[in-house]
C-alpha cells in the first residue's frame, strides 16, 4: 500500500496534477502600495505600478485617457459586496434630522436609477466630479447606486478584515455575542424601512421639515457620493428644511480615514464612506457611529497598463499595484479578487 500511494503522488507531480498545482498556487504573490487617487493615476502612467484598485471615477478616467485598461470590476467578482454607507455620529439624537437624511438620500439614489433622468445625472457627474462626460458616463455605468447595505456580504467583508489583520480585537471581546449582535447594533434599518415604504406609497411624499443645522462630510469626487449632490441640486435638502449655506454645511475630505478622524473631533454629525474605514473605527478606536442608509456597490476597478499585455489576475503575479490603503473598501475588495495569493504590502 505504502508503494502505491508514492507511486500515485510522484505520477500526479510529474503528470502536472494537483499536487503541482497547489504548488503553483502558493507561489503566487502581488505587491500592494498605498497610494492616493491622484498619486495612482500617475504611478500607472510612469509604469512604476502594474495596476491599481480604486473607486470610481479615477478607473474611468484612466480608460478614458488611454493609459490604462479595465481588468475586473468589484461587482463582477463580489456581487453586492459592502461600499459605501450614510453614517451618523450617535450624538445625532434628533430623528426627524435622521429620517430627513435618509429621506434625501433615497431621493437621490432613486433619481439616478431612473432611466428618463439619465442625462441628467451625467450633467450633475460631471459638475461633482470634474471629469468629462466619457469619463463620467463609464464610472455610472460600473457603479450600481443601492438604497441599503447587504448585511450578510457585510459579515464576509468582516472576516476578510479580520483573516488580513485590519482588526486589533475580536468582535466577541467588545461585549458581543458574535458578528450579527455587532452588526445590529450599529446598522439600524429602521428608519430606512419607514421611509422607504412611505416613499413606495406615495413618491412626492416628504418628512416633516427639521429645525436645527447639520454637518455633512464626504469625499471629494468620489462618485459613488452622487446621490447626495443630485439631493442637494435637485432642492431635496431644501424640501426638508436644509438650506445649503445656512443650516447645513458640506465639507468634502479626502478620505475615509479623515471623515472618522472628524467623527472623533465632532466635527461632523453625518457623512457618506466607504463601509470598512468605518467599521475598522468602530472595533478598533470604538468609534461612536451608526449607519442608516446605503449608498452602493460595485463601482471598484482594477486597472492595469493599457500597453501592458496583462490580461488577467494571474498576469499579476510578481507584480506591483496600488489602492488607497490597508482596511479602505478597495484593500477589501483587492483580497478577495486575490485570492490564493501572497498579499506583500510593500
Amino acid at each position: 500500500m505504502k508503494t502505491y500511494v508514492y507511486i500515485l503522488i510522484i505520477g500526479l507531480v510529474l503528470s502536472g496534477g494537483f499536487v503541482a498545482y497547489e504548488s503553483s498556487r502558493a507561489q503566487k504573490s502581488i505587491q500592494v502600495v498605498s497610494m492616493t487617487a491622484d498619486e495612482m493615476s500617475s504611478a500607472l502612467k510612469n509604469g512604476s505600478i502594474a495596476g491599481f484598485i480604486s473607486w470610481e471615477p479615477y478607473p474611468a478616467k484612466a480608460v478614458v485617457d488611454g493609459y490604462g485598461s479595465y481588468l475586473v470590476n468589484s461587482k463582477d467578482v463580489w456581487e453586492n459586496h459592502p461600499s459605501c454607507v450614510l453614517a451618523i455620529s450617535k450624538d445625532l439624537k434628533d430623528e426627524d434630522m435622521i429620517k430627513a437624511l435618509v429621506w434625501v438620500q433615497l431621493k437621490g439614489t432613486r433619481f439616478i436609477n431612473k432611466p428618463a433622468n439619465r442625462e441628467k445625472v451625467l450633467q450633475y457627474g460631471m459638475e461633482f466630479s470634474g471629469q468629462d462626460r466619457a469619463t463620467v458616463s463609464a464610472a455610472i455605468n460600473n457603479t450600481i447606486y443601492i438604497e441599503y447595505p447587504d448585511i450578510n456580504q457585510t459579515k464576509k467583508g468582516i472576516e476578510i478584515l479580520s483573516k488580513a489583520g485590519v482588526l486589533k480585537k475580536p468582535i466577541v471581546s467588545m461585549g458581543y455575542n458574535d458578528t450579527d449582535e455587532f452588526l445590529a447594533g450599529i446598522y439600524l434599518d429602521k428608519y430606512y424601512k419607514e421611509i422607504r415604504q412611505k416613499l413606495d406609497n406615495d413618491p412626492g411624499w416628504a418628512p416633516t421639515a427639521v429645525n436645527g443645522s447639520l454637518r455633512f462630510g464626504y469625499i471629494e469626487g468620489n462618485i459613488h457620493y452622487l446621490g447626495m449632490y443630485i439631493a442637494q441640486k435637485e432642492g431635496y435638502f431644501e424640501r426638508v428644511g436644509l438650506k445649503p449655506g445656512k443650516n447645513v454645511r458640506f465639507t468634502a475630505y479626502r478620505s475615509g480615514r479623515a471623515i472618522t478622524g472628524a467623527f472623533d473631533n465632532r466635527d461632523v454629525d453625518a457623512a457618506t464612506l466607504g463601509s470598512t474605514v468605518l467599521l475598522r473605527y468602530r472595533v478598533n478606536d470604538n468609534g461612536r457611529v451608526h449607519v442608516i442608509s446605503g449608498v452602493n456597490t460595485g463601482g471598484t476597478s482594477l486597472v492595469v497598463g493599457a500597453d501592458s499585455g496583462i490580461k488577467s489576475v494571474n498576469d499579476l503575479n510578481g507584480k506591483k499595484i496600488a489602492t488607497p490603503g490597508f482596511g479602505t473598501c478597495q484593500d477589501t475588495i483587492m483580497r478577495k479578487m486575490f485570492e490564493g495569493f501572497e498579499i506583500k504590502t510593500v
